[in-house]
């Protein structure tokens, strides 16, 4: 196999040939003789008549084929600390113009766009957008356009102006802000791009067809840039805090009922350039108190809920450390596996100290473990190497504890570093690269009490993309191995957790060491596919051996596993008479486990597009003929679920109106009903005015299942996995609203209540696993052998009539309620120099589990006090 996967690699790089692009245009800009253009918008200068205008758009969409419906123009000029940019947008209708306001980043209504590819690699590169309302955008290109990081943020300045032919846009950027070489004379990739909101229509200075793969690698040139130095940049962002916390849910005897605690504090964020090409960021005691709250979520699966990263330490130059071990197309359980996964630092401390307010043991337990600081190397050099190192310090957490032996400390979070480390190289004129990964936590652990966690954990990947015949074709490749140290304790746990299950006992292949001290494991994808024209596909095969784990530092959903994936699409994007835009994909999954037995097998269709009138649309059916879970019963033997099938879609209205609305919905069930659920959701968007926008997302998921997993338990040598039949419903309800009294003052508030409900009846354990019919997989328990003790609130079974209690377990019913809210005040008083006034609330418990969901929303949500924050902080951003 290795032999057949290497002359293969061989013979793909001996033999592809690359075509011919299509010729690009140029651009020449000049060194400003005598003053600087004043960025005012109205390109009065007279340094702007050294240079002409850029002209010849062509439209990308809806049509790559008709010409622009306005014409669009723009110059270049440069000294020695900045590049200015003027755009010209005619229109012949101004008072159509778009000029919505937004938060910067939103994009809102009509906008032109410069993005410079400036070390000339056809992969990365650097976007600047100005909107016609005075709103910024910047974002970081890399993956040659696959990827767009809006959370990038330089430091620049625009303005705009609306004339009786258009609007214009003058900006001024610092070199500091880019990476460039330090030859005499540059040659930079260069695209300008419009945006005209009332037809929809993207035009683009350097032709791209819509049908075609890549972005940056489709750039036109920017020549003219002579004696211009790399800059090497610094910059300090120190910030203060004052913080007042009020409220909470306690009882009157609780010695930490504190209904009002204060904090003050200060710390910086901070940028130095070791050279033009590689800077350190760097934060010390960050805060992310203006950060959105997470969304309401509740899984009974048992599979980990992944959330976004919102951090802006974190988040800000993410892409150099995104390694996805298998991309979303290739489904199969697998598309949220990373080797880095952020979250991870900074989250709740590991372990949990329990309290018992009826013999009078309170605990005051750290809700999150606290940053001591964190600072990432990242750049890229001329030469195509790309370099990202990250390294952060956790603090050591304790909880307070109060009894009758009196007040305690116990660590429930040792000292824990993390380091990851990144290096890609890009060759083959930017068509291909390969790159390695590394990463690596360390535990100070001190204490017994945390001998259940590793001590060290490491993980590394090495991945290749190649691509050839004009990017059209790509061959995608990684591996990753991975190793865990710790106690014997802390490896069997490892080995016996919901991810690995060693100790299924059907699996002959598995067998729990309970005197191991490490863990080792491995995984990947490889895939090839054809990416150019009206008909694309990919297919490969990804597998996770049963010893891989990653969760100390990353994000692993599942291991001992091996899928196969294959999708294909006919796309018709230029528009058609029914059509702008349409696409019919397929594609197919199936999965074995590492003994090689089958585990399941699926087939999705969708198709999405958009209407002549602008309206759009998704559908889809997924078809399932084998489920076969090796989790589902939390260490059983494997376990047949019912196959089914699910349909669903969604309805958008011209996303062009002040008053939008996206409608989506989807329903399903197993061939033998046993299973069924859905979901409907609306999603409405209300701009009344170019400074007001409003959001609110109602949605409702009801759904009815027989084998639902309640616990595992043992009675005289049986082994006894407890299900029932579960009725659920999960509402929530999104709202958003934004004011912006101008771009860089705005008002934004953001509120979630979330409910989930779940009703049990029809206990049951598993008889036969892997039957196919229903029935026969479980024993279900008469009713006559079920009673429910009110004293201890836990169900008893008797199930072989000798008047003993076989199986006792708590009542599982429940009826979950959280909301959460964000208040924010912006106002970004220079640019990237900020001022935020902020007011979360928060409340979560439980209520009657016989209510509806509507019912417990209305009358209970707020039957919890509610904990509030109130927050006050500032930033100031020192460039040079």
């Amino acid at each position: 196999m290795r032999l057949i996967i290497t002359t293969l690699l061989l013979q793909l790089f001996l033999f592809t040939g690359l075509t011919a692009q299509t010729s690009a245009p140029e651009y020449t800009t000049q060194r400003i003789e005598g003053e600087a253009p004043v960025i005012d918008g109205k390109l009065d200068e007279a340094a702007w008549n050294q240079v002409e205008w850029g002209t010849d758009f062509y439209q990308r969409q809806p049509s790559d084929a008709d010409p622009v419906t306005q014409e669009t123009a723009f110059k270049i000029l440069y000294d020695d600390r900045f590049i200015y940019v003027a755009w010209r947008a005619f229109d012949t209708d101004p008072e159509k113009i778009e000029a919505r306001l937004g938060r910067r980043d939103d994009f809102p209504g009509d906008w032109v766009e410069i993005n410079f590819d400036s070390f000339n690699d056809k992969r990365t590169g650097f976007s600047f957008s100005a909107s016609a309302s005075g709103v910024r955008g910047d974002e970081f290109i890399s993956n040659d356009g696959n990827d767009w990081d809006s959370s990038w943020n330089p430091y620049w300045f625009f303005k705009a102006q609306t004339d009786d032919q258009g609007y214009t846009a003058e900006a001024r950027i610092p070199f500091s802000q880019l990476r460039f070489g330090k030859a005499e004379s540059q040659t930079w990739g260069l695209q300008v791009n419009r945006r005209l909101f009332r037809e929809q229509e993207m035009s683009s200075w350097a032709p791209v067809k819509q049908n075609q793969p890549g972005w940056v690698s489709r750039f036109g040139t920017l020549k003219g840039l002579e004696g211009i130095k790399p800059r090497k940049p610094l910059e300090i962002q120190p910030y203060v805090l004052g913080q007042v916390r009020t409220g909470g849910d306690f009882p009157d005897n609780d010695p930490f009922n504190r209904k009002t605690d204060e904090r003050l504090s200060a710390g910086l964020d901070g940028r130095i350039g070791l050279t033009n090409d590689v800077v350190v960021d760097f934060t010390i005691n960050p805060d992310f108190g203006q950060v959105e709250a997470d969304p309401g979520a509740i899984n009974l699966d048992g599979f980990q809920i992944f959330f976004r990263e919102q951090r802006p330490f974190f988040v800000e130059g993410r892409n150099i450390f995104d390694y996805r071990i298998t991309q979303a197309e290739a489904g199969g359980g697998y598309n949220g596996d990373l080797l880095f996964y952020s979250r991870r630092i900074g989250g709740a401390p590991s372990r949990f100290v329990g309290e018992d307010t009826g013999v009078g043991r309170f605990v005051q337990q750290p809700e999150n473990t606290t940053i001591l600081g964190a600072a990432k190397v990242s750049g890229k050099t001329r030469s195509g190497l790309s370099l990202g190192l990250l390294s952060s310090f956790t603090e050591r957490e304790f909880a307070t504890v109060i009894d009758n032996d009196g007040e305690t400390k116990q660590q429930v979070e040792p000292f824990t570093s993390y380091n990851v480390g990144r290096v890609q190289q890009d060759f083959n004129d930017g068509q291909s690269t390969i790159g390695v990964m590394l990463t690596s936590v360390n535990r100070d652990l001190q204490t017994p009490e945390l001998e259940f966690l590793h001590n060290s954990a490491y993980s590394s990947g090495i991945d290749l993309v190649h691509r050839w015949k004009d990017r059209a074709w790509q061959l995608r490749t990684n591996m990753v191995w991975s190793q865990v140290r710790g106690t014997e304790e802390a490896i069997t746990r490892t080995q016996t957790a919901f991810e690995h299950n060693f100790q299924r006992p059907d699996a002959d292949h598995l067998s729990v060491d309970t005197s191991a001290t490490r863990l080792s494991g491995t995984g990947g994808t490889v895939a090839i596919g054809e990416f150019d024209g009206d008909w694309v596909f990919e297919s490969g095969v990804t597998f996770r051996s049963p010893g891989l784990e990653l969760n100390d530092i990353g994000f692993l959903n599942n291991t001992e596993q091996v899928n196969f994936f294959a999708w294909g699409a006919r796309r018709w994007r230029n528009p058609t008479k029914k059509f702008n835009r349409f696409q019919w994909n397929h594609n197919i999954y199936s999965g074995w486990d590492w003994s090689g037995a089958a585990l399941n097998r699926s087939y999705n269709t969708n198709v999405w597009g958009q209407f002549k009138n602008f309206s759009n649309f998704r559908f889809f059916v997924n078809l399932e003929q084998q489920d076969i879970s090796r989790n589902a019963l939390r260490g059983g033997p494997l376990f047949r679920r019912s196959p089914g099938y699910a349909l669903g879609g969604g309805i958008g209205t011209d996303q062009r109106k002040k008053l939008t609305s996206y409608l989506y919905f989807n329903g399903g069930q197993g061939y033998d009903g046993n299973v069924m659920g859905g979901s409907v959701g609306l999603e409405v968007r209300y701009q009344p005015t170019d400074a007001l926008s409003l959001y609110i997302e109602p949605s409702f998921n009801p759904s009815t299942r027989r084998d639902q997993y309640i616990t595992t338990q043992t009675d005289d040598g049986r082994t006894g996995y407890v299900h029932g039949q579960i009725k659920q419903q999960v509402f929530s309800l999104t709202m958003r609203a934004t004011y912006s009294i101008t771009p860089d003052f705005t008002i934004q508030y953001y509120a979630q209540p979330f409910v989930a409900r779940g009703i049990y009846d029809e206990f049951k354990i598993v008889d036969d696993p892997l039957a196919k019919n229903f029935d026969n997989r479980f024993a279900i328990f008469p009713e006559a052998a079920v009673s429910f003790n009110s004293e201890t609130g836990n169900y008893q079974v008797d199930d072989d009539d000798d008047r003993a209690i076989d199986w006792e377990f708590s009542d599982p019913d429940f009826n979950f309620l959280q909301f959460r809210s964000n208040f924010v005040v912006r106002w970004e008083y220079r640019p990237s120099s900020t001022v935020f006034l902020v007011w979360s609330q928060g409340t979560a418990g439980g209520t009657d589990p016989s209510k509806s969901v509507f019912s417990a929303i209305t009358e209970d949500l707020f039957a919890n006090d509610l904990r509030n924050t109130f927050l006050i902080k500032g930033t100031y951003r020192l460039v040079r």
